[in-house]
């Protein structure tokens, strides 16, 4: 598996972001790049300009948003202490979305990734 292009929402945790970047993936946080209380839709054409996926828990915008912008693809999980809490499991997840699915196969997708870890940790 070649690593991804990944940009963490502002609210995803250092650690795991470490995590990704040990198992290959190229990760930027959207705070490091834009600071805090960043606009969603700007993410969404950030990503897709730069053709990284997104990650985030923001279930309540990416969900409506993901329709109406072009994007790289979005992976939201609902569970907010999950990074925090298993961030190997979290990041095995990933890897395994991206071993399923070229990332070219992801764009304009969004993945739940808590039906992805459930399935896989199962």
């Amino acid at each position: 598996m070649t690593g991804a292009r990944i940009l963490l929402d502002e609210h995803v945790g250092r650690v795991f972001e470490r995590v990704l970047q040990e198992r290959g993936h190229n990760v930027e946080q959207a705070k490091d790049l834009f600071g805090e209380h960043t606009d969603d839709a700007g993410l969404l054409r950030w990503c897709s300009e730069n053709d990284t996926v997104l990650i985030s828990n923001n279930a309540k915008d990416f969900e409506s948003l993901h329709a109406d912008y072009d994007h790289a693809g979005i992976l939201l999980y609902y569970d907010q202490s999950r990074p925090d809490t298993d961030p190997e499991g979290l990041a095995r997840t990933v890897d395994e979305v991206f071993n399923q699915y070229e990332t070219a196969e992801l764009r304009n997708e969004l993945v739940d990734l808590g039906e992805w870890y459930d399935w896989f940790h199962d």
